[in-house]
């Protein structure tokens, strides 16, 4: 009897589940009762961009805690050119210089962070820098490639024993005594406040000299001022007379920096580029996307496809640059490590700007997605978009 209950049983669960498999299920229920406008289709697009080679009037070049000195002159770019300027603060607020104070060594060193060069040649090869005073005060203004002059330097060289710099761990050089012996006659309460003691002493500038004419190669010398340093070591009588060593530290950059820099690749703007795009760091050429040219584009397709451009959302663009492979991977140190789409803004005076889009530095997902939805809008929209080598 045990056998026969679970034969019964089973037959049972079978018939069940035979009576259930007979229902079917109408997934189309209730879909004439949505609005056509509430269903999601999905498209792709490629589309030609409106691009074209040009230079930014003035850039940005304020990189906290970094410099560039150096020149490379390219059969492609021509010569490029970077010198560099930066504030010098006290790196405390307790320096003493006591009576009598006389120095014993007043030393720069700019330790090198990376090097750049087209010709591996190149990168040990002697380069002359100089060292000069800055005749204005650096301050928030000052921070586009063009924003000093010649004159905004004294034109006399204050560095001593020795110009030449090949590329190594570091650049040290002695200051001149004239500067050493202005820093005594600044009032002990300046060098308590940097903006003050900006005001005294404004800071300092680098140059170098460019390769020799019709010559080609060079180097750019990126310096890390978080670990460089200016140091002026001194003698001086303490308050019983007796005659002591002590060393001041100043920091370099820690208020402003800006990199001065200019480029010969301006002959290389086109409208229309036949087939390369050149891109090149700071204040050089690069790629130029018409913003208005390219939401033109994409209303044509989205007419073409029949799609409102109010109820278009793009979820995703990707930009695609061929490049050519001549078999030698050693091209690629050439290349950009980062290419930044920027955008044209204006601020409250009217100055206008290239700033990354919001999402670069965005770390807020749910204000990522808000913008990203209202990103294309029905309306003209005016402003022009940039591609620029992240530095």
């Amino acid at each position: 009897m045990r056998h026969s209950g679970v034969i019964l049983s089973l037959a049972a669960v079978l018939t069940a589940f035979c009576l259930a498999s007979c229902i079917t299920t109408d997934h189309s229920l209730g879909s004439d009762l949505a609005p056509s406008n509430h269903s999601i289709e999905l498209h792709t697009a490629t589309i030609d961009l409106p691009v074209s080679l040009k230079m930014a009037d003035s850039l940005q070049t304020a990189i906290s805690q970094s410099i560039t000195v150096g020149s490379i002159r390219s059969d492609v770019f021509g010569l490029f050119h970077c010198d560099a300027a930066m504030s010098v603060t006290a790196a405390t607020d307790s320096i003493d210089w006591g009576k009598n104070p006389s120095v014993r060594s007043f030393t720069l060193n700019l330790v090198t962070d990376t090097t750049l060069v087209v010709d591996a040649a190149e990168r040990y090869a002697p380069q002359n820098l100089y060292v000069h005073q800055l005749n204005v005060e650096l301050d928030s203004t000052m921070v586009y490639n063009n924003s000093l002059k010649a004159g905004d330097y004294d034109p006399e060289i204050i560095s001593q024993g020795g110009f030449v710099f090949t590329g190594g761990g570091s650049y040290a050089v002695r200051l001149d005594e004239e500067i050493r012996k202005r820093l005594f006659q600044i009032p002990m309460a300046t060098l308590d406040s940097a903006d003050l003691f900006m005001k005294a002493f404004h800071g300092l500038y680098i140059r170098c000299d460019d390769p020799v004419e019709g010559s080609e190669g060079g180097r750019l010398n990126l310096f890390d001022l978080s670990s460089s340093t200016l140091t002026l070591t001194y003698d001086y009588d303490d308050a019983q007379g007796n005659r002591k060593t002590n060393t001041a530290v100043f920091q370099l950059g820690t208020k402003y920096t800006v990199n001065c820099c200019t480029s010969g690749s301006r002959v290389l703007e086109s409208e229309d580029p036949a087939e390369t795009l050149y891109v090149e760091g700071l204040c050089g050429i690069k790629p130029f996307i018409n913003a208005l040219r390219l939401r033109d584009a994409l209303a044509d397709w989205a007419a073409d496809a029949q799609i409102p451009l109010e109820n278009l959302l793009i979820a995703k663009a990707t930009f695609s640059f061929p490049f050519e492979y001549y078999g030698d991977r050693t091209q690629f140190d050439n290349y950009a490590g980062n290419l930044f789409p920027c955008k044209r803004t204006a601020n409250s005076a009217g100055r206008l700007r290239y700033t990354p889009i919001d999402e670069i530095n965005d770390t807020d997902l749910v204000d990522d997605r808000e913008r990203r939805t209202d990103g294309f809008t029905s309306e003209r929209d005016e402003r022009t978009a940039i591609c620029v080598h992240g530095a």
